[in-house]
C-alpha cells in the first residue's frame, strides 16, 4: 500500500516494471465472502524506488539509459590479458 505521491507515481507502472519497496509487511486476517477466514500480506510502504526499464516503441528509461552507457564504456576499454600493466623486476635486484 501507499499513499499520496508515491501512490500517484505507482500507478504509472505497469506490469514488468522494477521496483524496490521498503517499509513494513502485515499479516491481514478476514472473512470472505464464503464465511471462510481468508489471511494475506500487505506492505506498508515507506520508500519506493524505480528502476524503469527499456520499453517497446522505442521509449528508454533510466535503467536503459545506464545499460547503454555501461555497454559503451566496455567497448571503449581494451581488454586486459594479465600482469602486462605491473612492474615485475624484484625489488631487491641488488649485486652484493
Amino acid at each position: 500500500m501507499a499513499f499520496g505521491k508515491q501512490a500517484d507515481a505507482l500507478a504509472n507502472h505497469r506490469k514488468g516494471d522494477l521496483v524496490s519497496v521498503a517499509g513494513n509487511m502485515q499479516l491481514n486476517q478476514w472473512t470472505g465472502q464464503d464465511g471462510a477466514a481468508q489471511q494475506g500480506y500487505q506492505v506498508i510502504a515507506d520508500s519506493v524506488l524505480s528502476a524503469r526499464a527499456v520499453r517497446p516503441g522505442g521509449k528508454t528509461g533510466q535503467q536503459g539509459q545506464a545499460t547503454d552507457a555501461l555497454r559503451r564504456a566496455h567497448e571503449q576499454q581494451p581488454p586486459t590479458t594479465g600482469y602486462e600493466g605491473f612492474d615485475q623486476t624484484s625489488p631487491y635486484d641488488d649485486d652484493f
